[in-house]
């Protein structure tokens, strides 16, 4: 019996070989394309979504979900969203601040990585 992930994959393979072929005519895909869907098709078997690197297929194409996608680009729309916290986020270890990020691109939610960014400084002092 086929794992499920085995089985999404499968399914999804087929069905962008079926959209390729259906016409008689071979159509490029772009890689980033695919790496996309295959994020996609991982989140379901693990609940968490790990964007491709360099993917311009993740979100809409404006620069500001673009910047996201790298740490750097998260600490910037931290200290503009929420300059409070991230008086104690630059403070945190590498670490910490790729799992905020990770995080905060696997849930969008702001508010959980803010209250993550006290829990971690608090656990640091400990």
């Amino acid at each position: 019996m086929l794992s499920v992930s085995t089985r999404m994959h499968i399914a999804l393979y087929c069905c962008l070989l079926f959209g390729i072929c259906r016409s008689g005519t071979v159509f490029a895909i772009d890689p980033g394309y695919i790496e996309a869907v295959e994020a996609d098709v991982e989140e379901f078997t693990t609940n968490e979504f790990h964007p491709p690197v360099n993917s311009n297929w993740l979100g809409n194409a404006d620069s500001r979900s673009i910047q996201l996608m790298d740490l750097d680009g998260f600490s910037t729309y931290l200290h503009d969203k929420s300059p409070g916290s991230f008086i104690f986020y630059k403070k945190l270890p590498d670490g910490y601040k790729q799992r905020l990020h990770r995080d905060y691109l696997a849930t969008g939610d702001l508010d959980r990585i803010k209250q993550d960014i006290f829990k971690y400084t608090r656990d640091l002092k400990d």
